[in-house]
């Protein structure tokens, strides 16, 4: 599933970012932010910012955002470090 955000032309002309970044950030944004709400586990941001593990831990670490481990976290860590 794909969700289409239209924001205006002055708005995007604001951020310090180049047309190919800009969708990427906010990705990374989205997930960053929807994990600290715990809305989304580890390997949900993960993957929907687009980023390995590791890559998305140092994008929580650049925000203080602390990481939340739930036991479903930690299954989920689990099974993917398995490749299942």
């Amino acid at each position: 599933m794909s969700i289409t955000l239209e924001m205006p032309e002055e708005a995007l002309a604001c951020l310090p970012l180049g047309p190919g970044e800009r969708e990427r950030h906010m990705r990374i944004e989205l997930a960053c932010r929807y994990y600290a709400k715990r809305w989304l586990s580890f390997g949900q941001g993960a993957r929907t910012a687009g980023l390995d593990a590791h890559a998305f831990a140092c994008e929580l670490a650049d925000r203080n955002i602390p990481r939340n481990h739930t036991a479903a976290d930690i299954l989920e860590d689990l099974a993917d470090a398995r490749g299942e």
